[in-house]
């Protein structure tokens, strides 16, 4: 499976289910730049969010964001933060944390 840039402006709906992921902002920038993904960067701290990523998973049909969430700070380049998940529903929101959980262990080898 490979991520891909959401195109497609029905997709663009998601909510929070309850599932996060613990991941440092440059590793899920990182994961966009390797896909051509762009993402939403107002790493300032003066927002509910710094940055807002959106993904598309063709092989599954499943849109996705990640976000950090009232950090209230801009995010620091030396720690992990816990990013929401938001997608249709919460399975949608648990395929993504997976797939997401072994891009970025393949980012770490």
């Amino acid at each position: 499976m490979k991520l891909k840039e959401v195109t497609n402006e029905f997709q663009r709906s998601s909510s929070f289910h309850g599932v996060t992921i613990e991941a440092s902002h440059l590793d899920i920038i990182e994961l966009c730049e390797l896909n051509d993904i762009p993402y939403h960067d107002n790493n300032t701290g003066e927002d509910k969010c710094n940055f807002d990523f959106e993904f598309y998973i063709p092989e599954k049909d499943v849109y996705f964001t990640v976000y950090d969430w009232k950090e209230y700070e801009p995010l620091r380049v030396d720690r992990c933060y816990t990013f929401h998940i938001g997608a249709k529903d919460k399975y949608s929101s648990l395929i993504a944390k997976k797939y997401l959980v072994n891009e970025l262990e393949i980012l770490y080898k």
